[in-house]
């Protein structure tokens, strides 16, 4: 029994389960350029400001301080119809902890990198929100680098909107970000299973 569980056991170090990956929110890495995405700042809201190259991997979302500050926000800025991205699409759930990820860089100015407000919502209700959260800098923050905060989703979630954000006042500048979206968590494959069960059955027989 003892060596058929480490045989099992050997096995299924083989077969390299898939690595926790980034799922990301419609549009997260700006692909399509400024859809599903509006700009929030000081003069009031526009379309977002986007570049087709550049990101960290193809195009990216800016940010630049107007009046003191500056935003994006997907998919709508509201919790009504169409406000929010399903937490089930994400593959989220309610009350649970999640870890939301983004890239960010400073492109001008002598600011860090660019910050971030998630927010709950159940039932066109807003549910809570992370509040303004501004990273510790990796490095001099002049390279695309990847931030992550962890939060647990308030009870009665069920949609999150993304608020890329930047305050300027002194530090002013201009940020990147790009592949916005929460880091999934991969199920063992249904092999590894299967060879977890058959080795069970086996060692039971052999007993």
């Amino acid at each position: 029994m003892k060596k058929l569980l480490l045989v099992t056991l050997s096995m299924l170090g083989c077969l390299a389960l898939p690595v926790s990956a980034a799922i990301l929110i419609p549009n997260g890495n700006f692909e399509s350029g400024s859809t599903g995405w509006v700009r929030v700042d000081g003069s009031g809201e526009g379309p977002a400001v986007t570049s087709a190259t550049g990101g960290n991997t193809g195009g990216y979302g800016s940010v630049t301080p107007n009046g003191g500050w500056g935003i994006l926000v997907s998919p709508t800025v509201a919790g009504g119809a169409g406000g929010g991205v399903p937490i089930v699409d994400l593959g989220l759930t309610a009350g649970a902890a999640v870890t939301f990820t983004y890239d960010s860089k400073n492109i001008t100015g002598a600011g860090p990198v660019g910050g971030f407000k998630w927010e709950a919502w159940g039932g066109n209700v807003a549910r809570g929100n992370t509040g303004d959260r501004f990273p510790t800098l990796i490095g001099n923050g002049t390279t695309w680098e990847t931030y992550t905060y962890e939060w647990t989703l308030p009870a009665g979630t069920d949609k999150l909107i993304f608020v890329p954000l930047w305050a300027g006042g002194a530090n002013a500048s201009t940020v990147g970000f790009d592949n916005i979206g929460v880091v999934g968590i991969p199920e063992p494959s249904g092999f590894a299973l299967s060879l977890i069960a058959l080795g069970l059955v086996a060692g039971r027989r052999r007993r």
